[in-house]
């Protein structure tokens, strides 16, 4: 099983929807402390559905429900940030955690995690441009 070599990432936008807020995660210095949504590549052996399950558990400690793609993105050399940085897929989930999840971040990969509301998407640094527009289309409330 190799990681990092497949051109298919998964991320979750994970909503509570009686709050009306979405879930982020932050990236440490590498990445500027940018904000970015839990998940990643799939490993080759997996689905998508399973890799972003996979991906959750190793950050954030948690299981989600209702996964519904919601939107598609290539992330080609115009939106790469680092030199180390390959094009890939990115396919977005809308998902809710299931009952009783308590968030567990994984320090060694990600710096912090916080939930967000939509008033809150003109000050979030973002690591890809286009994520704000993107929620602005799919956030439910």
């Amino acid at each position: 099983m190799v990681h990092l070599v497949t051109n298919v990432a998964e991320y979750a936008i994970i909503i509570d929807e009686e709050k009306k807020k979405f879930l982020l995660v932050q990236w440490d210095e590498y990445y500027d402390y940018s904000w970015h949504f839990p998940g990643g590549r799939v490993d080759e052996d997996e689905d998508e559905k399973q890799g972003l399950r996979r991906e959750l558990q190793e950050e954030i400690g948690v299981e989600v429900g209702d996964l519904k793609p919601i939107y598609a993105k290539h992330i080609g050399k115009k939106l790469m940030m680092k030199p180390d940085d390959v094009p890939r897929y990115a396919l977005f989930y809308l998902c809710r955690l299931k009952k009783d999840q308590v968030i567990s971040l994984n320090e060694d990969e990600l710096h912090s995690v916080k939930w967000f509301s939509k008033s809150d998407l003109k000050d979030i640094k973002f690591w890809l441009p286009f994520y704000r527009e993107m929620l602005e289309e799919v956030l439910p409330f």
